[in-house]
């Protein structure tokens, strides 16, 4: 009974094991990755745009994700339309202030006055002739649900090629990335040379004479 007792008494003070408790997470753990990144914007999930192998595509900059509804050819037809008309409109722009037609009775040095002096059944007969063109150019299917219904119509390849570049795919391809780039920028610069024409109330040249004397 004595032994019993002792047994009972050294169990009793002696130092329990401690038990670790088991921690238990209260959430999971939040994955951010995205499957497919934008190459452009990394936080962002790529848009359509980023895998249609045109030039220049592959960099994802499509933050609106207009590719999703818009087909991604007939916008860069757009594009590139729009930068050739900038990068003529730019140097004529700035041109302007140098060139004029002889004995032309609404010339001035002022691009913005010279747009506004061309009478409005001139601007009217400009704006026919190039929609025209626009319809026609391509068997009138200008949409983007009929543009491209021939498969191996590139985006603004209209068959001008006097010099043969295109023969060249080495060529052809750097071309195609510096007329892309180059397009770009001029509508950048042709809507900043307006702006500063708008602000300053100078053609572009006198302005900049102005600012940096």
């Amino acid at each position: 009974m004595a032994v019993s007792l002792s047994a009972a008494a050294s169990l009793a003070f002696a130092p329990t094991a401690l038990v670790q408790p088991q921690q238990v997470s209260r959430s999971g753990d939040v994955t951010m990755a995205i499957a497919k990144a934008s190459n452009a914007c990394p936080f962002l999930t790529a848009p359509p745009c980023q895998s249609s192998k045109l030039a220049g595509a592959e960099a994802g900059f499509d933050p609106l994700y207009l590719s999703e509804f818009i087909d991604i050819k007939w916008a860069r037809e757009a594009e590139l339309k729009h930068g050739r008309i900038c990068m003529l409109a730019a140097t004529g722009y700035f041109m302007q202030e140098f060139i004029g037609l002889p004995n032309y009775p609404g010339y001035t040095t002022n691009p913005v006055e010279a747009f506004s002096s061309v009478p409005p059944e001139g601007l009217a007969q400009i704006a026919l002739f190039l929609s025209f063109l626009e319809i026609t150019m391509n068997k009138g299917k200008f949409t983007q649900f009929d543009m491209f219904e021939d498969p191996a119509r590139e985006p603004g390849n209209l068959g001008f090629d006097p010099l043969k570049f295109g023969d060249n795919k080495e060529t052809r391809e750097r071309l195609e990335m510096a007329e892309l780039r180059n397009g770009r920028l001029a509508m950048l610069a042709f809507s900043g040379m307006i702006h500063q024409t708008f602000v300053t109330g100078k053609p572009v040249y006198a302005s900049l004479v102005d600012i940096f004397s």
